[in-house]
Parts: structure tokens; C-alpha cells; sequence
């Protein structure tokens, strides 16, 4: 006994939604503990925005971990001449900051701080976050440029993945790779919170580990919903979008609610569609 006509019809309804929306969108869901996916558009390519920092963190701590680079613990001074603008906070607090690294790297992620981002890029590095991603088995999720690098955006060099590559990412984290340690600690600092538009989907008791991206025209978010029978891993992608940036938030957010809606629906029943005692 299967629940392959729920599955149906939670793919013909995330297939309306794609459709609908003004612009390109890619959707990817995979139920972790099961075989079942729904794939959308799920293998073509999406800039990606600070998404990419789920890539930037994972290096980063890999590195750390093999002693390949800077160490977590290690603090630093946050000078003028290393302030990004955009989103985040560093940039414009005054006086002199100090900060650990692994504080730096969970503001990129908590707060998407394009003056940590961009020192994180240079600690886990170009090259080393696209050869980890390969070794990971995603060669289309490429880290090409740092934040607010116009002049990168104009000539096409943009930071990239896949509806199906972020799914795979984040199977890898689950499955500890590329340590148990290191993918323990990324979705830890993952699990803090940020308002995404997953994030935004879910009841408040629900945990999810989470980054989502936002530019002009483009809108993503990527994480895992930890449900206890049917956790699952989500990527919502969409480029050229034809609305406002809070409307383009709010399509996301619907893909994401139902989503969510289905897994909590399979999450509450057994394979006959019978409720199950709430003490599961």
C-alpha cells in the first residue's frame, strides 16, 4: 500500500503553480526516508543568490576541519575597507568588531551579511567550494563570484545550481557527508533562524534547516523540513520574474506551504489515509 495518488496529486498541483508563475520556476521534493520525488523543471540551471552560501559554509567548514585553512575559532577584526553593502548588518555598525569565524559564517547565513559572505568566499575559496561540489556529485551548482560584483552579473558570471542538485545537497548533508562532523555543524548553523520563504510556509514548531536567496528577478529557497515519519528536502528556484520582489516571495512561499501541507497530511496518517494517534 502506497500513497501514490496523494503524491499525484501534490505534483499536479505543484505543477499548476509552476505554471502560473510569471517567469521561470524549478521545484524539487524528496521525502527522505522513502523513494518519493517530485521533480519540476528540477534539472535546469537558476541563479541562485545567497543560496550559494549553503556551498560557501559547507567548504568552509570542511576546510576548517582538515585544518586546510583559517580555523573557527579564530577572531577578526572587521575593518572599513572589508565592508560590502547590501544586505546584512556589519557593514554599518560603527566602531571597531571582532569576531570569531564561525560567528562571521553564521551571520552570512542568519542574517545573509554580504561583508561576511564575501570573507567566507575568501576562506573556503573559488576553487575549493566548486571541487567540493563536484566531489559531491553537483556540477552544476558553481560559486562564480562574490556579492555585489555588478560588473561579474553584467558579463553572465553568476552563482548557480539546480532544483535537483540543491535536493542532492542537502541528502548529502543528512547522510554526513562530506564528515559527519562538518555536515552536523552546517545544518546546525542552518537550523537558525531567517525568515525564508520555507521558513515562512511552516507552523513555529516546526524545525527546518534553510537558506533562502533573493536578487532582481530571482527568487529561491533551500532546506530541510524535519517532519519525524517524513522529513524532506525542498528547493523552490525562479528567474525572470515578472512581479514585484514581495510577490515573487509570496509564490515561493505558497510552493512551499504546499508542500508542507501534503508531507504533514502523509506525516499524520498511515499508508491507508487514517489518522494517526497524535502521540507519534
Amino acid at each position: 500500500m502506497t500513497c501514490e495518488l496523494l503524491w499525484a496529486q501534490l505534483r499536479d498541483r505543484l505543477q499548476e503553480e509552476v505554471a502560473a508563475f510569471p517567469g521561470i520556476a524549478g521545484v524539487c521534493l524528496q521525502d527522505l526516508r522513502a523513494d518519493n520525488r517530485i521533480a519540476l523543471n528540477a534539472d535546469e540551471v537558476f541563479p541562485v543568490a545567497s543560496t550559494i552560501k549553503i556551498p560557501v559554509l559547507l567548504t568552509l567548514l570542511h576546510r576548517a576541519e582538515r585544518q586546510d585553512g583559517i580555523g573557527l575559532a579564530e577572531r577578526v577584526a572587521i575593518t572599513e575597507d572589508m565592508h560590502t553593502p547590501g544586505s546584512g548588518v556589519l557593514a554599518y555598525l560603527t566602531g571597531p568588531v571582532e569576531l570569531s569565524v564561525q560567528d562571521i559564517a553564521q551571520l552570512m547565513i542568519m542574517a545573509s551579511d554580504n561583508t561576511a559572505t564575501n570573507l567566507c568566499i575568501d576562506w573556503a575559496g573559488l576553487a575549493e567550494t566548486n571541487a567540493l561540489m563536484q566531489e559531491l556529485g553537483l556540477p552544476n551548482t558553481q560559486l562564480r563570484r562574490k556579492m555585489q560584483d555588478y560588473q561579474a552579473v553584467q558579463h553572465d558570471q553568476e552563482n548557480v545550481s539546480t532544483p535537483a542538485e540543491g535536493v542532492k545537497l542537502m541528502q548529502a548533508l543528512c547522510d554526513g557527508h562530506p564528515s559527519r562532523s562538518v555536515a552536523d555543524l552546517c545544518l546546525s548553523m542552518l537550523m537558525k533562524p531567517n525568515r525564508g520563504p520555507i521558513e515562512r510556509a511552516l507552523p513555529p514548531d516546526v524545525r527546518v534547516a534553510n537558506k533562502p536567496g533573493g536578487m532582481p528577478r530571482v527568487r529561491c529557497d533551500l532546506g530541510i523540513v524535519w517532519l519525524h515519519r517524513h522529513p524532506f528536502a525542498l528547493a523552490v528556484m525562479t528567474k525572470f520574474g515578472r512581479e514585484r520582489p514581495y510577490e515573487q516571495d509570496q509564490r515561493v512561499t505558497s510552493m512551499a506551504r504546499l508542500a508542507y501541507d501534503y508531507m504533514a497530511l502523509m506525516e499524520q496518517t498511515n499508508l491507508y489515509g487514517q489518522g494517526l494517534p497524535t502521540l507519534i
